[in-house]
């Protein structure tokens, strides 16, 4: 799918439904239930505030918490080292698994 282009690429989930199945990469140690609602919350926060702004659609977000970066866009989630990654890989990767 593209994902191994990405630099410090630990793992790629993607959202079904309710649940976060793992697509590559290690085991994250995170509760998957609480990281998707506070992802989708994000995420419609994100939206409403896209479209109060006109900024168009809002495809998704990036975040770095202490050494670990995780950006969402479409249903997948990347989980990268924040320090080593290469953010425009990230997006590149992004676009690949959605076109597809």
């Amino acid at each position: 799918m593209g994902f191994e282009i990405i630099p410090g690429l630990k793992a790629v989930y993607r959202i079904d439904g309710e649940e976060m199945k793992k697509v590559v990469g290690e085991d994250v140690k995170i509760d998957l239930v609480k990281l998707r609602k506070f992802l989708m919350e994000n995420f419609e926060i994100g939206k409403e505030e896209a479209e109060k702004l006109d900024m168009g659609d809002f495809l998704g977000f990036a975040m770095i918490l202490d050494d670990l970066g995780i950006a969402l866009m479409g249903n997948y989630v990347i989980f990268v080292d924040a320090l080593k990654t290469n953010w425009n890989k990230v997006l590149e990767a992004f676009q690949e698994a959605l076109i597809q």
